[in-house]
């Protein structure tokens, strides 16, 4: 349903350095649209209260320039955004323990599937009490803080808001353990690509290491996500692999359908006797 206080959106393309406005029949007409980039506009409508939205609707944009306008619909649906974002994929997870003695980084990715996208400037990320949101690096896709953490436990709170206002909050905590008491652990870590990073749209490989003759099981899922649009999941692998005597292993995926932004949760669980232990690695393809 289209609400109140709901944003739409809308953008046009055409001659730079134009005049251009959109009309909603029978709701608003003329209302500017600002140039963002040489020939390409964007403009907003915040619905009223006593707006009246038939079912169907003719949505037009007008480019004016040397004295001649253009009017056409426009190209892309309403997006009417009233949902919050969802932080997801933290590392770490909530309720781990991680050794001392490395850098520790600690991430999550922003998910605003059929929505406008979060705003990287609304992003605040609060560790152990400590604001840390400016050492932090932040996407519309997801926030990456690392730091040297002494033993204790470490609460995390993270706030954002998408461009549509929609605001977001979500906790957790992990600790940091001596790294003699980690000793037991089974060791499991990415080598490449980074947690975050943006591959092609080709076939990606991840390099990784653990203990030798480990068997690894590895579950790779693409979610694409167009604004105004439902996500799009898509199982890319489900596969076990093995570890050779040096604790080295790889393994390589491709999407069936590459799509510009798609999101890449790769999860892999690794284990050797009666030892196991879980990673996380989030990859974007580059849009």
């Amino acid at each position: 349903a289209i609400e109140p206080g709901a944003d739409l959106k809308f953008t046009l393309s055409g001659t730079p350095g134009a005049t251009a406005s959109f009309t909603i029949d029978g709701v608003v007409r003329d209302v500017p649209m600002r140039e963002v980039r040489a020939g390409q506009y964007e403009g907003s409508y915040t619905i009223r209260r006593h707006d009246n939205f038939p079912g169907s609707v003719n949505i037009l944009g007008t480019l004016a320039a040397n004295g001649r306008a253009t009017t056409a619909a426009l190209n892309r649906p309403l997006i009417v955004d009233a949902k919050p974002p969802v932080i997801k994929n933290m590392s770490p997870r909530n309720g781990e323990t991680v050794a001392s003695g490395n850098q520790i980084s600690i991430s999550a990715t922003f998910d605003d599937t059929g929505g406008v996208g979060v705003d990287p400037k609304s992003v605040r990320v609060v560790l152990a009490g400590r604001d840390v949101t400016r050492s932090a690096t932040i996407s519309p896709q997801f926030f990456d803080f690392r730091a040297d953490l002494p033993p204790g436990v470490y609460p995390v709170e993270v706030t954002a808001r998408d461009l549509a206002g929609n605001a977001v909050l979500q906790t957790w905590r992990f600790s940091v353990a001596p790294q003699a008491a980690a000793a037991t652990v089974l060791p499991l870590e990415v080598l490449s690509p980074a947690n975050n990073a943006e591959v092609g749209s080709g076939s990606t490989e991840v390099r990784g290491r653990t203990a030798p003759d480990a068997t690894i099981d590895v579950q790779v899922q693409a979610i694409a996500s167009i604004a105004g649009l439902f996500g799009i999941t898509q199982p890319v692998m489900n596969k076990s692999i093995k570890a050779d005597a040096a604790g080295n292993f790889s393994f390589s995926f491709q999407p069936q359908i590459p799509v510009p932004g798609t999101r890449f949760e790769i999860t892999l669980h690794a284990t050797k006797a009666d030892l196991a232990k879980d990673l996380k690695l989030v990859l974007f393809q580059k849009k």
